[in-house]
């Protein structure tokens, strides 16, 4: 079962990299297998940009919602183009894993074809493009690309090509049958999921110093934020540093169905006496401007932490807290000493720094 696991996770990471663009898309991911497993025949999951919104397998012929909203049932017309457009796409799966085992001689074994196929639609609601492409054992084939106006077939290295009327058929079947129903199917999920997806939180950022041998390692974090698009770099004294000299993961799913990424870069020990400038700088849909937290190393002490978002939050919130303290002296008649201006900015700055140290 490896090329399952290896060819959806290349699925996956497609379907990643290519959201986040201000339009909305819906991929199904097909599986067929041959041989003796505890899994359907086929199966198909369904997702609309980064969430499951429905399942469909060979054994049960029955489309089941998978959303966020779970007290809309799927309906009727919705569950009918589910069979069709679901039943045809195992038929293919099926006539082309018997071809392939025949051909690569594997009919002792277990086998996998899979497929991704969707589209993608704009904000305004115009279809962008459809896309399918199959793999057979983890090894790509046959990539169909089709974006209303232009129509392309790439036929890989394990079958042979399609004929000229194979393709017309194929694209006739695309303009007419599939398109269609794929973007009525993501304007229906958008509307039952549009509380999730349509959500935007506001990410949270971290600076991080780490020691490591012969130096520090500084670390940019960004989490808790939704959509998943984000630009997030790593600057010194205001100078972007290339994306070559950090180490950058990928945008990871949180449990609570926001997203997550850290970039790094490891700072020798020699330039940490220099007294660089380092600012994770971020931009997000749900910000109205850019978020910035910066670092500066001195001697002698800790780490000093800029945060202007949340030093203001930070100042406010101690606003509240005195406001609420000198309601309750004068409610209650008793004395309460007033904090002098210094002991507010002593409070405001201890506040500060545990806040970034946490």
């Amino acid at each position: 079962m490896r090329e399952l696991r290896f060819f959806f996770l290349l699925l996956s990471t497609y379907s990643i990299v290519n959201a986040g663009s201000g339009s909305h898309s819906l991929w199904a991911f097909a599986t067929c297998i041959s041989g003796e497993t505890p899994f359907a025949e086929c199966s198909v999951v369904l997702m609309m940009d980064d969430i499951q919104v429905g399942y469909f397998d060979s054994n049960t012929e029955r489309f089941v919602h998978k959303g966020h909203n779970t007290q809309n049932a799927t309906d009727v017309d919705m569950a009918k183009d589910a069979t069709y457009v679901f039943g045809h796409m195992f038929l293919s799966l099926k006539r082309r894993l018997s071809a392939l085992k025949y051909r690569y001689n594997s009919t002792g074994d277990i086998v996998v074809n899979q497929r991704m196929t969707g589209c993608e639609m704009l904000d305004n609601g115009e279809p962008a493009l459809f896309l399918s492409t199959d793999a057979f054992n983890g090894i790509y084939a046959d990539l169909i690309h089709y974006n209303i106006t232009h129509y392309s077939y790439n036929s890989g290295n394990l079958l042979s090509p399609w004929s000229q009327v194979h393709q017309t058929n194929a694209k006739w079947r695309y303009q007419t049958i599939y398109l269609p129903i794929c973007i009525k199917t993501l304007k229906k999920f958008l509307e039952k999921e549009k509380n999730f997806v349509m959500r935007k939180v506001r990410p949270r950022v971290r600076l991080i110093q780490k020691a490591v041998s012969g130096g520090t390692r500084v670390s940019c974090l960004a989490f808790g934020f939704y959509p998943r698009h984000i630009n997030l770099t790593l600057q010194r004294d205001g100078q972007t540093i290339p994306d070559q000299e950090l180490s950058a993961g990928l945008v990871l799913p949180s449990a609570d169905g926001t997203y997550q990424l850290r970039k790094s870069l490891t700072v020798s020990a020699e330039e940490l006496s220099e007294k660089h400038s380092y600012t994770c700088s971020t931009f997000h849909l749900s910000l109205d401007n850019k978020l910035d937290v910066s670092w500066v190393p001195r001697d002698g002490t800790d780490p000093v932490l800029v945060s202007i978002p949340s030093a203001a939050l930070l100042i406010a919130c101690l606003a509240i807290l005195l406001a609420c303290v000198w309601r309750r002296r004068n409610a209650a008649g008793t004395h309460v000493p007033h904090p002098s201006n210094a002991d507010e900015a002593q409070a405001v700055e201890q506040i500060s720094l545990s806040s970034h140290d946490s």
